[in-house]
């Protein structure tokens, strides 16, 4: 499966509204495949937020937290600032996505 992030950020009544779509199995480590084997850990432990290069939110999820996540919040901002999310995984694995406040 690709592992993307998918973002929109916008202005609503004064605040910034942003929403991440990431897509991540976040397997526990605790499911078995067809042929009954587990299934290895593979979720996103640490998660970064930030606007224009500043660090605003720093999330540390567990294996428990749902594939394909899905984050909404709201944060004071201008139009045009730069939000940016990345995540990096037990295994190692990271990524990371920007947009512009419209």
């Amino acid at each position: 499966m690709a592992k993307r992030i998918k973002v929109r950020a916008k202005m609503k009544k004064g605040l910034i509204e942003v929403k991440y779509k990431v897509t991540h199995p976040m397997e526990t480590g605790r499911r078995k495949d067809k042929s009954g084997v587990l299934v290895a850990e593979d979720y996103i432990n640490h998660i970064k937020i930030s606007k224009n290069g500043k660090d605003m939110l720093t999330l540390l999820p567990n294996s428990t937290i749902s594939a394909d996540p899905y984050l909404f919040f709201k944060m004071k901002g201008t139009k045009g600032d730069t939000i940016s999310l990345s995540w990096i995984s037990n295994t190692g694995e990271k990524n990371s996505a920007n947009t512009k406040v419209k």
